[in-house]
């Protein structure tokens, strides 16, 4: 879980990273999709950390973990889904993001576990 941790927090510090050079170029934009893209990120660290919190038990971490994996992003695909019968493109673009690095973090959580996942 460790190793997947300190993943997941590179990818929050490569985002932050991101957001400091688009604002640099006014890329405001560009800036806050890169937050949001931090932001998932940084949700996971957090259920990584409560997970280790409740318990030492590997497995059930892992049981934690796929749970919120699950019922967090929930929210996002139900916002997605109203923004595009309402025609808010902004929203799409922003729900988009959040479920584009939800996958991002669903890859390297079942690449590092494999089956086990």
């Amino acid at each position: 879980m460790e190793d997947f941790k300190k993943d997941l927090q590179a990818k929050m510090e490569e985002a932050a990273q991101s957001v400091a050079a688009l604002m640099a170029e006014d890329r405001i934009d560009d800036a806050n999709l890169e937050k949001i893209r931090g932001n998932v990120y940084g949700i996971f660290v957090s259920v990584l950390q409560a997970g280790e919190k409740q318990s030492s038990d590997d497995a059930t971490r892992r049981m934690f973990f796929v749970r919120n994996l699950e019922r967090i992003p929930s929210g996002w695909r139900i916002a997605r889904q109203k923004a595009e019968e309402r025609g808010d493109t902004v929203r799409l673009v922003q729900e988009d993001v959040k479920l584009a690095a939800l996958d991002e973090v669903e890859q390297a959580y079942h690449k590092l576990w494999g089956a086990e996942a």
